[in-house]
């Protein structure tokens, strides 16, 4: 468009219109490439190149990024499955247990039965006894000895049958998963309970400082006993006089880990697909045993206490590390 001509004004100046001359300067396409006209656009591929140099960095790349997701799956693999234990002895027991089939009895490694209703064979085989003793007849209540034999050979055919049905109803195959369960939670109680473990673990180091050798007691005896070693006498005077655990332990940290850790065995065994209210319940129990074991790990700092933990049940550390994204 041809620049318009200045005008001329009633007092005689000519006034000039800054349209027309910023229309008249010459355009930035005349002077600018398109590239760099257009904003974030894509640039030239430079000649200079070479290409033998490229495909050469672009394998270093390749050859990288498979080595990353190499050394991440192999970090995954250490720390192991959040949910799912290692197989030790006794969780292969619990498993025995939990996939007994109506009819079949539940035995443990070590040759033991287990029985419905919280019983032992021990215990069966001892009430059995007793009430064959309490209902076979006397001889001295019968005269003739024909009849004797006749009534003991009925009792013993009686005592056979009573035998075989406490036998099916204690039997752990007829159970119910319910029963089976609570029979490997008392298993739990009874093996890692503060009133076992305390008889086969070492003691806790004590906090109360250092003791002295029993020769230099004996020759402190006579000496007067300094404020810190008063203080220590009287906390180990009141150590002494705390009572002792009476009864099973069903409330310590190491019993919580493994009954949750029998819980989430079979919950985890057993899920479906689609079953959103067992994975929620399988969730909450993961994460409230992590939160177990971290408390643990952080107040035995890896004592024998935690190591009969991780040596029984199988503990890896995904199941206390980190964050758990359960799927």
């Amino acid at each position: 468009m041809p620049p318009r001509i200045p005008t001329v004004s009633a007092n005689g100046y000519r006034s000039f219109n800054l349209t027309s001359l910023l229309q008249a300067l010459p355009r930035q396409s005349d002077t600018l490439t398109p590239c760099s006209m257009k904003r974030g656009g894509k640039r030239k591929p430079n000649q200079r190149l070479d290409p033998y140099r490229v495909e050469q960095a672009r394998q270093r790349k390749a050859a990288n990024i498979e080595k990353r997701y190499k050394l991440q799956a192999e970090r995954a693999a250490a720390l192991g499955d959040p949910v799912r234990s290692k197989p030790t002895p006794f969780l292969t027991s619990l498993n025995l247990v939990q996939a007994t089939q109506p009819g079949q009895a539940a035995g443990s490694p070590t040759g033991d039965t287990y029985l419905n209703y919280q019983l032992n064979s021990r215990e069966a085989e001892e009430q059995i006894a007793h009430s064959k003793w309490l209902t076979e007849p006397l001889e001295s209540q019968v005269n003739d000895k024909q009849a004797y034999e006749k009534r003991a050979a009925q009792h013993e055919a009686h005592h056979q049958n009573a035998t075989a049905a406490i036998e099916r109803i204690t039997n752990l195959g007829n159970s119910s998963s319910g029963d089976r369960t609570r029979l490997n939670i008392q298993r739990c109680i009874d093996t890692f309970g503060r009133h076992t473990t305390d008889t086969l673990l070492p003691p806790k180091p004590s906090s109360l400082g250092p003791t002295k050798s029993s020769s230099t007691m004996s020759e402190l005896l006579d000496e007067p006993l300094s404020v810190e070693e008063a203080e220590r006498q009287r906390l180990l005077s009141e150590l002494a006089s705390i009572p002792k655990r009476s009864g099973p332990d069903t409330g310590s940290s190491e019993v919580q880990i493994a009954i949750l850790t029998t819980k989430i065995n079979v919950l985890a065994q057993n899920l479906q697909g689609a079953d959103k209210h067992n994975k929620r319940e399988l969730r909450l129990l993961v994460h409230k045993r992590q939160k177990l074991l971290k408390y643990l790990r952080k107040k035995e700092r890896g004592g024998p206490r935690w190591q009969n933990i991780v040596d029984n049940l199988g503990i890896n550390d995904a199941m206390w590390k980190g964050e758990i994204t359960l799927a």
